[in-house]
């Protein structure tokens, strides 16, 4: 029996998908991991955010620490902040295997597997669509090692996504065309799961994917689906919401959410972006940070090329005849052309991206497959005349025609231009003689994988490659010595005391994260939504980065920043500690005008005064008093007096000296943090509010002395009540739409195995009872 199986799996084709993705992947990646010593490293975001990110979810859900993270900026909800990331993956999942300072070892050979998952997904969705199983091989190469992949490099968890989208789009054909129950919800759950922000962007595909897709062809029938494929994705949804509710309640408090395109900007982009467009279909991924043309760097994802044939293929079988993969990829074009249209996969969002392409790769590829298989059909030498034009008159554009009167062209890196566009041509000529003239060669297909998975391979290494080259100070050991050491050398230095906070000088190293630390910057978007409301409230608004102006002295000690991390020496400081991590030296000074993180105030302002005071004296106006909402005041107006106008705009460093050691009079005595929250000691000499620099959120609940309190917010901070004496102070934090999440998640599990199991046991109970009667 085991044998037989065994034979069924070598010789079946998904083994041959998943070879083949190995190998392809293999020539990606291999090189740069034995050139490393096994790490995998790359640059950027991939360094400074992947893998400290992956490091902190893998000690705290391993700690138990899953509710508030305090190495997440000032301290953020944990499962919703890592959702996005981390905690849906299967990946990061089996990544727990090993330690978490094994990441940047584990890394490689799991993006592998993601390329190979990628590849079998895609396989699995394709075979239905083609009479010849060998294409849909092809196919799936094209989808897993498309430019979208390769210019995602520095996004780890993207390629999750792009891992099992297939699955969606298999599972809804499964329900619709096969009308097999419990496919399309299984689906829905695991990308809800996996990405909640990209399943937002997933849905709206499907919308059109059902519309072109079925509707279009039989309205009738389609429409008589539409209870049963509404009912069946609410389902999937539901066997989420262990992890989609929280993240969904956690990011609507974010304020990127908010823009919105107007007037003109949303019906047309600039000429430039029309161009990167294009360039997108018909040129291999550039390199996100370091983009060889038309901007000097694009984070938007925008990529949308297939290995070895670009756009010929789709466009040819466009150009074959009328069908749904036609109408639909005119539909995508539109989208994507259209700034409104292409922001409903980012719920409205103002910032251009383009990180939805992954979806109509995918129809492109299927599409190439199936015109490979109708070869002898398809107009291959007018598509490919079309694409060598374009190709040519984009190339010369760009190279030739002046972009500025002080930039010759649109070029800014002609080595790695003319490489794309070469490749892009020998693609081309490739294509050409392996489906327009050897179309009927005896080994055809094995001369066409071979050269396919050289592209595929041998483009992804340049990106590797180009991307070490040209950041060679990010390399493997450098990354790892600058990020994993330092972190837990720092870890190891620094005071065991719980009362306080560090600050990185380079914003993005989230060395915090990898040791463990609170801290007061960090670099992820991912971050309470109250964070983002403290820094707009001070004239700093907060993007991806936490960046504390420097000229803001009086944040340091209001958020309790004790120690400053550094790379370079400051002049006339002597440093708490400093040491070598194998690439270079790290000081930590410590700064003396620190408070602990709770503290006490006898003075209020309302946000509607503090709005008009000068942001350059905001910071110090904080260590006067507090600010809190103006429907607020009759809450406080028994524990804290309004600061008078003498004392609103009179800021120096005198005052600073003078404000510093009232807060520090009544401050915790102590402050100790734990997996459900904190709890702090203050002793008063009368009723007051007591402050603690930690995030509002709706989880928190506290308790005084034991007996519970509201907590306000005071600018995004946190306040509750305390009495004259010794108060103990407990804050208790329980994720928001956990709870309800997992109930929910339960039942719909329970649900869906009555509603798919329901018709057997009624089919079994009707057979006994037939026989029993008969008998």
């Amino acid at each position: 029996m085991f044998s037989t199986f065994m034979k069924k799996m070598i010789h079946s084709d998904y083994t041959k998908v998943f070879l083949l993705c190995l190998i392809s992947s293999g020539m990606m990646f291999l090189p740069s991991i034995i050139a490393s010593k096994g790490l995998f490293t790359l640059v950027g975001d991939f360094n400074y955010q992947q893998i400290p990110f992956n490091m902190l979810s893998n000690r705290a859900i391993k700690s138990g620490d899953w509710f508030w993270n305090w190495s997440t900026d000032l301290g953020s909800n944990f499962i919703a902040s890592y959702s996005f990331y981390t905690l849906g993956s299967p990946f990061f999942w089996l990544s727990l295997i090993f330690p978490a300072s094994f990441f940047p070892y584990v890394v490689g050979p799991m993006f592998l597997l993601k390329y190979c998952i990628a590849g079998v997904t895609a396989y699995g969705y394709m075979r239905r669509y083609v009479t010849d199983s060998r294409y849909a091989i092809i196919g799936a190469l094209l989808y897993a090692f498309s430019g979208f992949s390769a210019v995602n490099l520095m996004f780890n968890h993207f390629h999750d996504v792009v891992a099992f989208f297939p699955l969606l789009l298999a599972g809804f054909d499964r329900l619709v065309s096969d009308r097999k129950k419990g496919w399309f919800p299984a689906a829905v759950a695991l990308n809800a799961m996996l990405n909640f922000f990209f399943f937002i962007g997933e849905v709206v595909f499907l919308i059109v994917y059902y519309l072109l897709r079925y509707v279009c062809e039989d309205w009738r029938q389609s429409l008589r689906r539409l209870p049963q494929i509404i009912w069946e994705g609410l389902l999937g949804i539901g066997m989420a919401c262990l992890l989609f509710l929280p993240a969904i309640l956690f990011t609507l408090q974010n304020p990127r959410l908010d823009a919105f395109l107007y007037g003109p900007n949303a019906l047309v982009y600039s000429g430039s972006r029309y161009l990167a467009l294009i360039k997108a279909f018909v040129m291999p991924a550039d390199l996100m940070p370091h983009q060889s043309a038309i901007y000097p760097s694009d984070f938007s994802s925008s990529s949308a090329y297939l290995p070895l044939f670009g756009p010929v293929l789709v466009l040819a079988l466009m150009f074959a005849g009328k069908s749904w993969m036609r109408r639909l990829m005119i539909a995508c074009l539109i989208m994507a052309a259209i700034p409104l249209l292409n922001s409903l996969y980012y719920v409205l969002n103002s910032s251009y991206y383009a990180r939805w392409f992954y979806m109509p790769v995918l129809i492109m590829a299927l599409m190439s497959a199936v015109a490979l298989e109708r070869r002898a059909e398809i107009p291959l030498k007018k598509s490919l005349l079309i694409c060598a034009s374009i190709l040519a008159a984009l190339a010369a554009f760009l190279l030739f025609y002046p972009w500025s009167e002080s930039q010759p062209s649109a070029v800014y890196h002609y080595d790695q231009f003319l490489f794309y566009l070469a490749s892009a041509a020998a693609g081309l000529a490739a294509t050409y003689y392996l489906v327009g003239r050897f179309g009927r060669a005896k080994h055809w297909y094995a001369l066409m994988l071979t050269v396919l998975v050289s592209f595929c391979g041998g483009l992804g290494l340049f990106t590797i490659f180009a991307t070490h080259s040209i950041y060679d100070y990010q390399k493997g050991e450098a990354t790892y010595n600058m990020v994993v050491k330092t972190g837990e050398e720092l870890k190891q230095r620094l005071p065991k005391d719980e009362n306080y906070r560090i600050r990185i000088s380079d914003d993005g190293w989230n060395l915090a994260m990898v040791a463990g630390l609170p801290t007061v910057n960090s670099f992820t978007s991912m971050v309470n939504g109250s964070i983002f409301e403290f820094y707009q409230s001070i004239g700093s608004p907060r993007g991806v980065k936490t960046i504390i102006p420097q000229e803001a002295y009086g944040l340091n000690p209001l958020l309790s920043e004790r120690f400053y991390v550094s790379t370079t020496k400051v002049d006339g400081e002597k440093p708490f500690t400093q040491f070598f991590n194998g690439t270079g030296w790290i000081y930590v000074y410590e700064n003396k005008d620190t408070l602990p993180l709770g503290f006490t105030y006898d003075y209020y302002v309302t946000e509607s005064r503090f709005q008009h005071i000068p942001d350059d004296d905001k910071h110090l106006v904080l260590l006067r008093a507090v600010v809190i909402r103006d429907s607020d005041v009759s809450k406080v107006k028994n524990y804290l007096i309004p600061l008078p106008d003498s004392q609103l705009f009179t800021t120096g460093k005198g005052e600073y000296s003078e404000d510093l050691q009232a807060r520090a009079k009544e401050a915790a005595t102590t402050f100790t943090r734990d997996h459900r929250g904190f709890t702090a000691h203050i002793h008063t000499n009368i009723d007051k509010y007591a402050f603690f620099s930690v995030p509002y959120d709706k989880g928190w609940s506290a308790t005084v002395d034991g007996a519970p309190v509201q907590i306000l917010d005071a600018d995004g901070m946190m306040i509750v009540p305390i009495s004259e004496g010794d108060n103990p102070i407990r804050f208790t934090y329980r994720t928001p739409g956990l709870a309800s999440g997992a109930a929910i998640a339960t039942c719909s599990w329970i649900v869906l195995a009555v509603y798919v199991y329901a018709d057997r046991l009624f089919f079994r109970r009707r057979a006994q009872t037939t026989r029993e009667l008969s008998e």
